[in-house]
């Protein structure tokens, strides 16, 4: 029988605390960057839940008509990349590295939604989808850009 403050485990029979490592100052980003990552992450985690749970409405509050079933396929496969990206880039706010990394990706994303957004009218689609499209996706490219950058000085 074990009493109050004994363990099997020898690491564990110490009784005095043992400090958990911190990333060194420059590994750790600024609270600034924590911030604007939170933003990017908080952001994308919204969308992308609102795609996948709804699909239809959200393609409507962004400008699209009434999506078929193809449609809304692609929809929720959008939705999870969003949840992805979003999950990955919430869970490195406290690594300099690994939050430039995932910013690095949401930024491409973003980009690659620029240009589909700006497409749209192009292909004979709603120009509303295209400027709800852009107005998100320009500023989102602009601040994971920024951040990106600001990570890898």
């Amino acid at each position: 029988m074990l009493r109050v403050g004994e363990s099997r485990c020898p690491c564990l029979r110490s009784s005095r605390l043992v400090a958990v490592p911190r990333l060194p100052a420059r590994r750790r980003p600024s609270s600034e960057e924590r911030s604007v990552g939170l933003l990017l992450a908080a952001g994308r985690l919204a969308i992308g839940a609102g795609i996948w749970l709804a699909p239809g409405p959200s393609l409507k509050a962004l400008g699209f008509d009434a999506p078929d079933g193809q449609a809304l396929t692609l929809a929720r496969m959008a939705g999870a990349r969003d949840l992805i990206l979003g999950a990955w880039q919430a869970s490195s706010l406290s690594d300099r590295s690994e939050l430039g990394r995932a910013t690095i990706a949401i930024t491409a994303a973003d980009a690659c939604d620029v240009i589909a957004f700006a497409a749209v009218t192009r292909s004979g689609g709603p120009l509303r989808a295209s400027v709800l499209g852009l107005a998100g996706a320009v500023p989102a490219t602009a601040l994971g850009a920024w951040l990106a950058a600001r990570l890898r000085g």
